[in-house]
């Protein structure tokens, strides 16, 4: 069984993380040998050896906004890069030669000290092209290319040239996933026609970044679907809202600052129609799209998939991450869980439970995740759920249509579609699905759980205790919170 947390602020890094890409690059359209025409700056200028340090003149110059080699002999040309921390580079240009002749080239190397180079590649001849090389096994806080002449000897014609342009390096870092606290835990007493905020205070903060791509709220506990709303108040430019009645959730996107995304979280409001159900309201605030459940902190997430395979879904599940934490098909271990998966989709959606594995026929296990071989109910339709684990099937299943007596029919599970049966339980069907309202319309994904998996802080709950003590007398009545 999943652990239960009942106060959730986490925090955050891990192996895996999301990845951050940093370009350094010269277009060469101003004749400069300053330029940084990327996201990122490189370490110096352009350094050119045994000419004139001239971008506008010399055998090394920028012209037609590019850089131009012309019957260069011992010259050379050189800048660095700070790669410090990235865990994957590419180097990349576009080049174009006329008349360099067989006895002539120009080289590109590449070094982790500016001391000691490797070469890349050679051009020759009149052509064109776009050179790309991996270069991470040079990553260092001294990384540096250079382009020159080999055997120094000048190039012999006047129309001996060569040209460069859009030279960058791409590097990608780990990025430090952002922090978001919140704060909010209030009575209240909601009539119908009144509305609160959903958070009191908020703060998102990041090592790295400035900006945000989306952000959810939802009502992960006690909602009340078609009587309670989410509605984002007042103007935001560069946030646009939309509400999902199903999940009771809204979504935030942008990109916006977190300044931004703070401000539309506390203009956020939460409001029910009558008759308004008292009792407990937890938001869940959580920094990108999965949704956060606040019993087991672990986050879910729907991958629509329209005839997938159960073991294709599982095997698409292990290779998603989020913020660094591992994905796997969901593995639905209490009435919360199970709802709050189920509610995510329309359709049938594969869960990583089977009867294949193990001691096969009868034996229903999670096949996935931190439950992995972990068995939870023993037989067909007619058995029972394993002592201390947890089952929510169907009317009559598994059944191992159409015929239970034939071992092997059906050994998958998934949430059955909204139309059959009790909504949310769980069917057993083949590993290729089924057809109609049985074929699968993709799967749920869980992250959370597994070890190695970072601590993270990207999610926050507030939460609103619903509750009116009605006092009559024979002039007034009065609602008042307790």
């Amino acid at each position: 069984m999943k652990e239960k947390l009942l106060v959730i602020p986490l925090l955050l890094l891990s192996i895996h993380f999301l990845s951050a890409q940093d370009i350094y690059r010269d277009e060469f359209n101003t004749v400069s040998y300053s330029n940084n025409d990327g996201s990122s700056n490189w370490s110096g200028d352009w350094n050119e050896d045994n000419d004139d340090d001239n971008p506008a003149a010399g055998f090394i110059r920028i012209t037609g906004n590019k850089l131009r080699f012309f019957r260069i002999g011992n010259e050379i040309i050189s800048r660095s890069a700070d790669l410090t921390g990235a865990t994957f580079a590419t180097l990349s240009f576009d080049w174009e030669t006329d008349n360099i002749e067989s006895n002539e080239e120009l080289l590109i190397q590449v070094s982790d000290d500016g001391i000691n180079f490797d070469t890349l590649g050679s051009f020759t001849g009149t052509t064109t092209g776009t050179f790309s090389e991996d270069i991470t096994a040079y990553i260092s806080a001294n990384t540096t290319i250079r382009f020159l002449d080999p055997d120094t000897t000048v190039w012999t014609s006047t129309g001996d040239i060569a040209e460069i342009d859009n030279i960058q390096i791409e590097a990608i870092f780990p990025d430090d996933p952002p922090v978001i606290v919140v704060t909010g835990d209030r009575h209240f007493c909601l009539n119908g026609s009144n509305s609160t905020p959903v958070a009191e205070t908020i703060s998102i903060t990041d090592p790295d970044d400035v900006n945000l791509e989306q952000l959810t709220i939802q009502v992960s506990t006690g909602y009340q679907n078609g009587s309670d709303l989410l509605t984002l108040t007042g103007v935001h430019p560069n946030v646009t809202d939309s509400w999902d009645v199903t999940e009771g959730r809204l979504t935030l996107t942008g990109p916006a600052t977190f300044a931004e995304f703070e401000a539309a979280v506390l203009a956020t409001v939460f409001s029910s129609t009558p008759p308004v159900v008292n009792g407990l309201r937890e938001f869940s605030i959580v920094l990108g799209s999965p949704l956060f459940l606040p019993e087991t902190g672990h986050y879910y997430e729907f991958i629509p998939s329209l005839g997938i395979r159960w073991d294709d879904a599982r095997d698409e599940a292990e290779l998603r991450t989020f913020f660094g934490l591992q994905g796997y098909m969901a593995t639905l271990t209490s009435a919360i869980e199970a709802t709050f998966a189920g509610d995510q989709i329309t359709g049938t959606g594969w869960i990583g439970a089977s009867d294949n594995f193990g001691s096969g026929e009868g034996e229903w296990r999670w096949e996935t995740g931190p439950e992995a071989g972990t068995v939870f109910w023993n037989g067909d339709e007619t058995g029972a759920v394993a002592p201390g684990e947890f089952a929510f099937w169907n009317n009559n299943e598994p059944n191992d249509y159409p015929n239970d007596a034939i071992p092997g029919q059906e050994n998958y599970a998934h949430i059955t579609d909204d139309t059959i049966g009790i909504q949310n339980s769980w069917n057993d069907l083949p590993i290729t699905g089924g057809g109609g309202a049985y074929q699968a319309q993709g799967y749920i994904v869980e992250y959370g759980g597994l070890p190695g998996d970072p601590v993270l802080q990207i999610s926050g709950v507030t939460r609103l205790r619903i509750s009116c003590t009605v006092i009559t007398n024979r002039n007034k009545t009065y609602r008042v919170n307790y």
